[in-house]
């Protein structure tokens, strides 16, 4: 590294690895908020279908945790994009 570049990082106080690290945070801080919110909602209103169609339950159950999976799997999403920057493979 040059003079110039490490003058320039102390200045800004921004590197690589801490843009890095910053990135990873929010990946999966998004991703897991994103998730609890979406599988919140979802069982919330799949259990209020229930209660008010009880006849409804085992297709409403079956959609519940087809969305409960899609909703878990945008989480690991977030984590594997996290960990291939934390990696510096991004």
């Amino acid at each position: 590294m040059s003079i110039t570049t490490l003058a320039q990082e102390a200045a800004t106080g921004m590197t690589d690895k801490g843009l890095q690290q910053l990135g990873a945070g929010l990946a999966i801080g998004l991703a897991a908020g994103g998730g609890a919110t979406g599988i919140g909602i979802l069982w919330s209103k799949g259990l209020e279908g229930i209660g008010r169609q009880p006849e409804a339950r085992s297709t409403l159950q079956g959609l519940m945790f087809v969305g409960f999976a899609l909703a878990e799997a945008q989480v690991l999403y977030g984590l594997i994009v996290a960990l291939l920057l934390l990696l510096g493979i991004f």
